[in-house]
């Protein structure tokens, strides 16, 4: 079925069995323990790349505290954005829901980490302004698009994960080759710049090299000053 907005959606049982099935391949387990997030195998490269991430936190700051969401909760956002996720955003998410207020961690240089609540609210949020555009402008629906392709719009396919200001960061669920990359969506220029990266991996790996190397990450370096992760713009020559 599909909702007014053109998003698809798959039927609660469907929904629930498909996202169990992705559990149990995860995990490499046949019978996940109900309400508890499933541990992915060591092989996902998300899994890899946030763990290196996470020794670097954990190793480096003052305070770190966080927490993967759980399956039931991870269902619930599917069903609420109208349909399956790639598979390495439930990876992602099943690893780290967001940081809590009292131990942030500025994870991102420019972007806040998102929670999966967040990342509903954020994604409805901007299809209701951007639908309000569109039918200002007159603009024709989006049918047909692959993942990667600019759209100069919001679509209901674009899941948020991250996000400050009017910019966010966003998986494309759209089919097609780049299924599951990351692109900024930017205020005023919309999806204009492309995706930033192939995949959500592709970015952790980043990630992770610029901690742990003190290198660039999307013009920033990382440094820890008073216990606390800072981001300073990379300088150009």
């Amino acid at each position: 079925m599909s909702t007014d907005n053109g998003s698809h959606t798959a039927s609660d049982d469907d929904l629930r069995r498909r996202i169990q099935l992705q559990t149990e391949y995860d995990a490499g387990v046949v019978n996940p323990a109900p309400h508890r997030a499933a541990s992915p195998s060591p092989a996902d490269p998300v899994v890899e790349q946030w763990g290196r991430i996470a020794k670097w936190l954990n190793d480096n700051l003052s305070s770190v505290s966080n927490a993967g969401a759980t399956d039931e909760q991870i269902q619930d956002a599917m069903r609420a954005t109208g349909g399956l996720w790639p598979e390495e955003l439930t990876s992602f998410f099943r690893l780290v829901n967001g940081f809590p207020r009292e131990n942030w961690v500025s994870i991102f240089p420019m972007h806040e980490l998102f929670d999966l609540d967040r990342a509903v609210e954020e994604r409805q949020l901007e299809l209701d302004i951007w639908g309000e555009i569109d039918a200002e402008m007159g603009a024709e629906p989006r049918f047909g698009t692959s993942a990667g392709d600019y759209v100069g719009t919001y679509l209901p396919e674009f899941i948020p994960f991250a996000g400050a200001d009017g910019y966010l960061l966003f998986v494309d669920a759209r089919s097609g080759p780049l299924r599951g990359c990351v692109t900024e969506f930017q205020k005023v220029d919309a999806d204009g710049a492309g995706p930033k990266w192939p995949s959500l991996s592709a970015m952790l790996t980043d990630l992770a090299d610029s901690l742990g190397n003190g290198t660039a990450f999307d013009g920033h370096t990382p440094a820890v000053v008073d216990g606390q992760l800072r981001w300073q713009h990379t300088m150009s020559r």
